[in-house]
């Protein structure tokens, strides 16, 4: 069946014009908290350098919004073309920084709300409340990151435009197993492992808090990393070298599947392959389009926090 691409230009509250796409990237990644997209059509001559957003539509669904972050409008072979380079609008949360110090008695709704206001964006409004530590430079999305895991334990994702703190659950499953796959395979990256971490005490002392990260030991990796006291944890110290051995083995292992066309997996949806793949997380998506229509990469990792007993 042919599925349909098209691209709807926005110049303020109305959208300009609806373009069909000739090319496009997509780009999802679990611990990425924003898609990408890169789209490209022809041109009819118009000036599109003040276009403020995109919107990326599969048939009759949207599958894409975000801020138009690079135009680009050039010639070839006798034709005029326009390329633009989008981010959906989680991405403002990692350029937007918060007040240095401690916050307290905070909810995800005064999070999300009380500091500055974002277009389009959702969240998943659990009740709890909690606290973060600010250090200089901090970002709303390092605010989001220290929240939700005090109060989930697992690391917050973005699906599309809304911003997911629960680990995901119940969650659609497509199984590929009578598909027609194009790849497969499995891919190991140890170059963001820490084996061991060393954090200083409240009064200073180093090395009071200290742990090993056997996933490093397994593949004879010496990596120290001394740390000052974390006040983000200061509920529980040893916590803040967990959280990072977690995160330092993200993506550290994946299985992956290739195939031609385009189902518009989320993140957080669960796949299944023959004994490669059996119902497992999808932590990334990356989708093309060009002459030869779609196709799509889907990756499934093993570590820290998504599918551990794989």
């Amino acid at each position: 069946m042919t599925q349909n691409l098209h691209l709807y230009l926005f110049r303020g509250e109305n959208p300009v014009i609806k373009v069909r796409c000739l090319a496009f990237s997509l780009e999802r990644e679990i611990y990425t908290p924003f898609e990408t997209v890169t789209a490209e059509f022809l041109s009819d001559g118009s000036d599109y350098s003040d276009i403020d957003r995109i919107a990326l539509y599969l048939d009759n669904t949207c599958i894409f919004l975000g801020l138009a972050d690079s135009v680009q409008q050039f010639h070839k072979l006798h034709a005029s073309f326009v390329r633009i380079s989008s981010r959906s609008f989680p991405s403002l949360l990692t350029q937007n920084e918060l007040e240095p110090g401690l916050h307290s008695n905070l909810t995800i709704s005064s999070l999300m709300t009380g500091f500055y206001q974002f277009p389009y964006l959702t969240y998943e409004n659990l009740p709890d409340s909690g606290y973060i530590f600010v250090k200089s430079g901090n970002t709303m999305w390092d605010g989001v990151v220290s929240f939700g895991y005090k109060i989930t334990g697992h690391y917050p994702y973005a699906v599309q435009n809304h911003i997911c703190l629960s680990p995901p659950q119940n969650q659609p499953h497509t199984d590929f197993s009578s598909s027609q796959i194009l790849e497969y395979g499995t891919h190991i990256e140890t170059s963001r492992l820490i084996s061991h971490y060393h954090m200083e005490g409240f009064d200073g002392t180093p090395n009071t808090y200290q742990q090993e990260n056997p996933a490093a030991a397994a593949f004879h990796i010496v990596r120290h990393k001394q740390i000052p006291f974390d006040s983000s944890f200061r509920h529980d110290p040893q916590d803040a070298l967990t959280f990072r051995n977690l995160f330092s083995r993200r993506s550290s292992a994946s299985s992956y599947l290739l195939y031609n066309g385009f189902r518009n997996e989320q993140l957080g949806q669960t796949i299944s392959f023959g004994s490669l793949i059996q119902n497992e997380t999808v932590c990334r998506v990356h989708c093309t389009f060009g002459t030869n229509g779609f196709r799509t990469k889907l990756f499934c990792y093993h570590d820290g926090f998504y599918n551990l007993n794989s």
